[in-house]
């Protein structure tokens, strides 16, 4: 195992939430939205990867990692919900957030994972923006997840905001590409010309 990030706690909404690479000034905003008629329970798309939830609203532990063996596996508590291909946008830079409300916080426990113990703190993640990856997303708690939460909000509310599955996301480099570069800065002529239809006198 290369690099383990360390454990942060998810808040989903919605019954999803987003592993997210960390737009750069400079680049081209990649903008994409998911398609929840699929049936797949991760989706993939330009700058983020959109793992979905059995419930809708609890806190997901999650963690990042960083492998150069496919055949890792995180520990014999893991299942392998999905393996899917990703290719970085911007500057590689990945991290774990919210549904709605910013970068995941610090877990409240450590999470065993690769036989470390990933410490809570910034679930994020830096990888090779020449690579491609394979990502493989694994789950703890998701076969009775949806049944232990309707339990819970059954005999107390507190209960819809526990924990019910925990996920490990796995990188594993697959191929090269052409890093992503920023865009050009366009020159203050450019900039002057875009905004009056024609240069000022003092450039033409």
């Amino acid at each position: 195992m290369s690099e383990i990030s360390h454990a942060g706690d998810v808040s989903v909404t919605y019954s999803h939430f987003p592993i997210g690479e960390v737009w750069e000034p400079g680049f081209e905003r990649e903008e994409s939205k998911p398609d929840f008629q699929t049936d797949k329970s991760v989706i993939v798309l330009p700058g983020q990867i959109i793992v979905r939830t059995r419930v809708q609203e609890h806190t997901a532990p999650v963690v990042l990692a960083l492998s150069h063996r496919q055949d890792d596996t995180p520990g014999e508590n893991w299942a392998l919900l999905a393996s899917e291909h990703y290719r970085p946008v911007y500057t590689g830079r990945m991290a774990a957030f919210d549904t709605t409300n910013g970068p995941a916080q610090p877990a409240s426990a450590p999470i065993e994972v690769f036989d470390q113990l990933s410490e809570p703190g910034e679930a994020s993640l830096a990888l090779d923006p020449s690579h491609t990856y394979e990502v493989q997303v694994w789950a703890q708690g998701r076969a009775d997840s949806r049944e232990r939460f309707e339990a819970a909000s059954k005999r107390d509310e507190n209960g819809l905001h526990g924990s019910y599955e925990a996920y490990t996301i796995v990188f594993t480099p697959s191929g090269r590409q052409t890093p992503p570069a920023p865009a050009r800065q366009a020159s203050r002529r450019e900039q002057l010309t875009a905004r009056h239809g024609k240069p000022p006198l003092g450039m033409r």
